[in-house]
Formats: structure tokens, C-alpha cells, sequence
């Protein structure tokens, strides 16, 4: 009878593979159980054979047409049965560990056996004890048949037949791999440690994440495929499994973005969409730096979100750089000092604004003045126009009387005299052309002609000279506060004016024509003058303002603003002044001024955001000027533009004979992905936009970074399965198994 040796050789002679020979040897009782137990230890067919036929004279080699290839169907063929025999196998190893744990609880829960039972082994298993056993050896004699069953398509298509096992094993671990992975995500939420909202992970994380991932598919393909003998040496195969996938997870992880990175980069140079794409990632980057608050900075919040929300509240002059902060616009500082086309757009968009600020500002302050379009000039000319009108015909009329002075009338008279009040009120009618009747020889006290009647068109010019007086510096301060010598003149004038009025009241009606005159006079004069006011206030200080505006009617406080408008519309005509406004939110006195001026806070504070905005805006106009030398290579360190410099050091020093330093050079500048100009010209573009466009492209950015996190984390995910696949399979050698005993 030939022996196995023998046989081995007739066969391989007459050219049937190893995989076959193990096959046909496998159906045979005496060969049978051991080839199982080396297939299921992870020998491979040549291996079997080799041990089984000793060594052997080489044979014939094969047709290759039959040993290697096929078609494309062969390949899907290959595939699917690679994937079914590793579901299979991990759906068996599972078992297998069940069966290794029941034989372990055995031993923990059975009494311990008497001396007598071990040396007569009378004692019989329990039924836990072999219900473990029957699926531990059920498990290993199905893991041969699948290992048997898959060795043709693996030598005939090796490719296939390895994706395939190698999806299998990663469909059959996602339940258990994946409920794990989402465990250890809730953990981590639950104790702080959760994604930054609006910002993208960063390479860390996201080896971190692959790790994790790895070592959670590892550990369960470590469990699974392991070949320990005890439960412990399965958990144990787990444990390494796990480290292993983890480590293979977090050094693939930089390698496959590192060959995206590279991969992107020529694809930005000639695709429009995906420069477009990258710019929308590197202006969130800037953006999400620019958080404001507890909350934006601490994650809690989106910044990007953040950030949308203030650019729809800076109108339709702000671009989308000027809702951010200091972050990006050095991006943007950055980007017009660089080559491309934002350097025009920010010049372009400097020079528009420039000259838009003073209009801009004159609106804010008219409308929380409320002015309702009314200009100081053609609203005193419209006063002076009705005050002639009205009051008109009762001075002419007031002209014709003459009044018999009391003894109270002539004191005070004389003593307007004293002060000058006659003396202008004399200058007053001459400059009329009018007669000026108070005249004649002196007396004892300085009046003249007591003796007789006094016109009262002499005595309202009188009046208008304590009013002359009251103007003058001695009596008013610049900032309007009224003198000692003011606070006389003015108790002189209203004596003057009670008497006037008391002598020219009709006993009948009981009206005074004097006091008729005056008001007819006066009110569009008190208005006038509350503008004229007005117009003063933004040069004068709180105290002053309040002191002015205290006894105003209504009236006279609407003319008050119109005239506050036209200090300050002229204030803000000036580069200066425009300046001068922008600083009152470090100015008290300033703040304390306009609020005055104002008279309302909620004016005051309309006026103060619109202020507000305007030097937000105006923070562009150092974009792309001035030194800042350290912004810049920043900024140009963060864009990764000086790989053309490496590059020029490694050719130079190779010039110079120096390969260390130009193999140095060449690596910093491979390391170096330098950012196209299109997406230059995208980013620039973007941050520049306003309006309508602005707000859909700040939508459009806050959509890529959750989608580029979602795609990091699905690429990140499948790097930490397919090195927890690599670190599974790695465990089913580490347990050193039942070799087979030779005939």
C-alpha cells in the first residue's frame, strides 16, 4: 500500500494543486481531524502538504492559465466567497470564544474534584462543561471547512479572494465594532471632551479617532479569530489585537490625509469648484479663531454661526471680513500682500468706502436726530420770513404810542443807561433809520428828557440792548453759562419788559400790545436762536449743552437738533472729526457731550451703534499696508508660502555641493503645500463679498466644515476598521498552536 508521501507525489505529479491535495486528504478519517486542526491553527495548504509529503523533488510546473488569473467574473466570484468564508469565520470565532467561556465558567463554578475522582475518572463532565467543548470543537472544524472551501479562489485569484475577507471582516465586526465606537464617542461627550462647534479637527484628533476606531474593530477581530486555549488567552489575544490596530490606526491616519493634502493641491490648481471647496475651509479655519465669548470659545457655541449672525446687522456696505475679527483679516492682510487678484479688490474696495465714511455718518447722526430733512440755513430763513410777517403790523402800531413813565419805569431806565443798554438801543434806531426819542438835556441822574412821554418804540430798542448786553462775553461764558453780571441784566429785562407790558394793556380786553408784539417777535426768534445753539453745542461741554437746553419748549429743542445736525454734519465733513466721533467709545467726555446733544438715550444710543459700525468697517483700511512684518510671515507661515524658498535653498546647495542641506531643503519644502492662486483669488473673493452673496457664501462655509468634519470622520473611521482588520488577523498567529503529528 503506497504511503501518504507517496500519494502526495502521484498527485502533484499529475498536477493537482496543494489546496486540492489537502482537500481530498481532509475527507479521509485517518488525515482528517489533523488537517482540520492545522487549518484551523492558520496553516496554509503548501504548508500541510509540504509537512505531510516531506521534501520532495520539484514537480511540473502547472498551466499558468489554470494556476493564476481569470476573468472579471472569477474576481467578483473570488470576492464574494473571500467575504463569506471571513463573515463565516468571525461568526465561528464568536462561538468559539462563547464555548472557551463556558468551559472557564465550569471551572470557576464546579466543586473541586475529589483524589479518588482524578485517579478513576469517575467524575463526568457537567453539562455546561460539554455543551462549551461541543461548541468550541463545532466552531474549529467549521473555521477548517470555510479555511478548505476558499483555497482554490485564493490561489487562483489571491487579489479578490483578500478583498474580499477582508470586507467581510469588517461587515461581520460592524455591529459589535461599531456599538463600541459609539460608546466610547458618548463617554467622551459625556466627560467634556467633544468636537469644537464651527472649527475642523485637526490632524491629532483625527489619528486619535482612527485609533480608537482600530482598537475597537481590532479587539473584536482579536477575540474572534483568536486560537488560545483558555477564555483568558482569548481576551488576552483581544487586548493585543486592540493595541496593535490601534497603533496601525493612528499612523495611517496622517499618511492618508498627508496624500489627500497632496493629491487636493494639484486638483485645486485646475479645478475652480474644488479651490473654491478648500477656500471655503481655510476662511473657516480664520473665522472660528475669531470666537467671541465663554461660550463660541469654548465650543458650546458655532462661531461661524456667530459670525453670520453680526454680518447681517453691519449693513449692506460691510463684506464678509469685516463681521469677523483680527484673525481674518491678517487671512486677508495676507492674502493682498501675496500675488493675485484680491490685492485689486482690497485697494478697490479701500478707496469706496474711504469715500462713502462721511456721508455715512451723517445719515446715522440725522437719523437718530430726527431732523426729518431740515437744514439750519433754509430754516431760519423760513423763521425769519414768519416772524417778519407776524409781528410786523404790531410794531408799527406799537411805533405810534407814547406812554407816560412812572417813577419804577424811569429807575429802571436809567439804570439800563448806566449799563449801556440806552446808549445801544440809540445805535439800534439809527441803524433803523428810526427817531430815537429818549433825548435832550442831561439830569441829575443821567436821563434825559424825564419831563415828558417816551415812545415805546424808543423803549423796545432799550430792551433790545440789555438783550445785546445779555450776548456779550461778560455776561454769557463760551461754554453758556450765565456771568453774575448776566444774572443782573436779566432781572433788569424782565422789569423793563413787566412795565412795558403793564403801560401798553388795553383796560377793556385786558390784552398788552407790547407783550403781543413781542411774542409775535419772539418765538421764531427763540427758535432761531435754539438752532444757532445748536450749532455751537458740539463744540461745548456737557454742562453748558444742559444749561442751554434746560428751559427749551419743544419747540425749540426740534430747532435745537436741526441746529446740533449742522455742527456736526460739518464735523463729520472732516477726516478728523470723522476720527474724533470713531474715538468716543474710549472718550467720556465726548460720550457725555453727544448724549447731551441728543437729549434722549435712546438717540444717543442709535447714533452710538451706527458709530460703532463704522469703525468695525473701517479696520479694512489696514489691510494690505504698513509694514506688519510678523502679521505677515504669520500669516504666510500658516499659508504655507515659502516652499518655493525651500525649494530655491535645495537647488542652491546642491549648486555648493552641500546634499545634507539640500536633501533638508527639499524636505521642508515637500512638506510645505503651498495654496494655489485660485484658491487665493477664492478666499480673497469670499471675504470680500457682502450683501446677498456675502450671506450665502458665509452659509456655504459654515455647511463645509460640518461636512468636511463628516467626511474626516468616514475616512478616519474606515482607516481605524481596515487596521483593526490588519491587527485581528495578526492575533489568530499569536497563540501558538497544535502542530500536526507526522504518520
Amino acid at each position: 500500500m503506497a504511503t501518504v508521501q507517496e500519494k502526495i507525489a502521484q498527485a502533484k505529479a499529475a498536477g493537482y494543486g496543494d489546496a486540492e491535495i489537502v482537500g481530498h486528504l481532509a475527507a479521509m478519517p485517518e488525515y482528517g481531524e489533523k488537517i482540520k486542526a492545522a487549518s484551523s491553527a492558520g496553516y496554509k495548504p503548501e504548508e500541510i502538504v509540504s509537512h505531510l509529503g516531506g521534501p520532495q523533488p520539484a514537480a511540473a510546473a502547472p498551466d499558468a492559465s489554470k494556476a493564476k488569473g481569470g476573468g472579471f467574473l472569477d474576481g467578483v466570484v473570488a470576492a464574494g466567497a473571500g467575504a463569506g468564508s471571513s463573515a463565516g469565520r468571525f461568526v465561528l470565532g464568536a462561538q468559539r470564544l462563547v464555548g472557551k467561556g463556558l468551559v472557564g465558567l465550569d471551572s470557576v463554578t464546579s466543586p473541586t474534584p475529589s483524589l479518588s475522582d482524578l485517579v478513576t475518572s469517575n467524575k463526568s463532565p457537567s453539562l455546561l462543561n460539554r455543551a462549551g467543548n461541543w461548541l468550541v470543537k463545532d466552531a474549529e472544524e467549521g473555521r477548517a471547512r470555510l479555511t478548505a472551501d476558499l483555497a482554490p479562489y485564493k490561489e487562483k485569484n489571491p487579489l479578490s479572494a483578500l478583498a474580499g475577507e477582508v470586507s467581510g471582516d469588517i461587515l461581520a465586526s460592524l455591529p459589535v465594532g461599531g456599538a463600541l465606537v459609539k460608546g466610547g464617542a458618548k463617554l467622551m461627550q459625556m466627560a467634556g471632551i467633544t468636537q469644537q462647534a464651527g472649527k475642523v479637527i485637526g490632524a491629532l484628533p483625527r489619528a486619535a479617532q482612527a485609533a480608537g476606531v482600530g482598537a475597537a474593530y481590532g479587539g473584536v477581530m482579536g477575540a474572534t479569530n483568536s486560537n488560545a486555549d483558555t477564555f483568558g488567552g482569548s481576551l488576552g489575544d483581544a487586548a493585543t489585537s486592540a493595541a496593535a490596530s490601534a497603533a496601525f490606526g493612528g499612523i495611517s491616519s496622517p499618511v492618508v490625509s498627508g496624500l489627500g493634502a497632496i493629491a487636493g493641491n494639484v486638483k485645486q490648481r485646475f479645478s475652480q469648484s474644488s479651490a473654491l471647496e478648500y477656500a471655503k475651509q481655510k476662511a473657516a479655519e480664520a473665522i472660528a479663531r475669531d470666537a467671541r465669548g465663554t461660550l463660541a470659545t469654548g465650543g458650546y457655541v458655532n462661531p461661524l454661526t456667530q459670525v453670520a449672525a453680526r454680518f447681517g446687522k453691519l449693513g449692506d456696505e460691510a463684506v464678509l471680513a469685516d463681521a469677523a475679527g483680527r484673525n481674518t483679516n491678517q487671512l486677508l492682510d495676507t492674502l493682498a500682500t501675496l500675488p493675485g487678484r484680491t490685492k485689486e479688490s482690497v485697494y478697490n474696495l479701500q478707496r469706496q468706502r474711504t469715500a462713502g465714511v462721511g456721508e455715512r455718518m451723517r445719515s446715522a447722526a440725522e437719523k437718530a436726530l430726527d431732523t426729518q430733512g431740515q437744514r439750519q440755513a433754509t430754516t431760519v430763513e423760513a423763521l425769519i420770513s414768519r416772524r417778519n410777517q407776524d409781528s410786523a403790523p404790531l410794531y408799527a402800531q406799537l411805533r405810534q404810542i407814547e406812554v407816560q413813565p412812572s417813577d419804577t419805569l424811569k429807575a429802571i431806565v436809567a439804570d439800563a443807561d448806566k449799563l449801556g443798554a440806552v446808549a445801544l438801543g440809540r445805535k439800534i434806531a439809527t441803524g433803523y433809520q428810526q427817531p430815537f426819542t429818549i433825548d435832550g438835556t442831561p439830569a441829575a441822574n443821567g436821563i434825559m428828557n424825564q419831563s415828558g412821554k417816551w415812545g415805546m418804540g424808543d423803549l423796545d430798542h432799550v430792551k433790545q440792548g440789555l438783550d445785546d448786553l445779555l450776548k456779550s462775553s461778560s455776561a454769557t461764558k463760551p461754554d453758556g453759562t450765565v456771568t453774575a453780571l448776566g444774572r443782573s441784566i436779566t432781572d433788569l429785562r424782565s422789569k423793563l419788559i413787566n412795565e412795558l407790558d403793564t403801560v401798553t394793556t388795553d383796560p377793556q380786553t385786558r390784552v398788552s400790545l407790547y407783550q403781543s408784539a413781542r411774542n409775535a417777535f419772539s418765538q421764531p426768534s427763540s427758535l432761531i436762536d435754539a438752532a444757532n445753539a445748536g450749532k455751537k453745542s458740539i463744540n461745548q461741554g456737557e454742562a453748558g449743552i444742559n444749561t442751554v437746553v434746560r428751559n427749551m419748549s419743544d419747540n425749540e429743542l426740534q430747532a435745537f437738533r436741526i441746529g446740533a445736525f449742522e455742527g456736526l454734519r460739518e464735523k463729520l465733513g472732516t477726516q478728523g472729526g470723522q476720527t474724533n466721533i470713531m474715538n468716543m467709545w474710549k472718550e467720556p467726555a465726548t460720550q457725555e457731550k453727544l448724549r447731551a446733544i441728543f437729549g434722549s438715550q435712546r438717540a444717543y444710543r442709535e447714533f452710538a451703534a451706527d458709530v460703532a459700525k463704522e469703525a468695525q468697517l473701517k479696520r479694512i483700511q489696514s489691510v494690505g499696508v504698513g509694514s506688519q512684518t510678523a502679521a505677515r510671515l504669520a500669516g504666510m507661515g500658516d499659508l504655507d508660502t515659502r516652499a518655493l524658498t525651500e525649494a530655491g535653498s535645495s537647488v542652491a546647495a546642491l549648486k555648493a555641493g552641500n546634499p545634507l542641506v539640500a536633501i533638508g531643503a527639499a524636505k521642508n519644502a515637500w512638506n510645505r503645500v503651498a495654496i494655489p492662486e485660485p484658491v487665493r483669488n477664492q478666499m480673497g473673493a469670499m471675504l470680500l463679498s457682502r450683501g446677498a452673496e456675502g450671506q450665502q457664501n458665509m452659509n456655504a462655509i459654515v455647511k463645509i466644515v460640518q461636512q468636511l468634519n463628516d467626511h474626516n470622520l468616514m475616512l478616519n473611521g474606515g482607516v481605524g476598521a481596515l487596521a483593526g482588520q490588519a491587527g485581528g488577523s495578526l492575533s489568530g498567529n499569536l497563540s501558538t498552536p497544535a502542530r500536526i503529528q507526522q504518520q
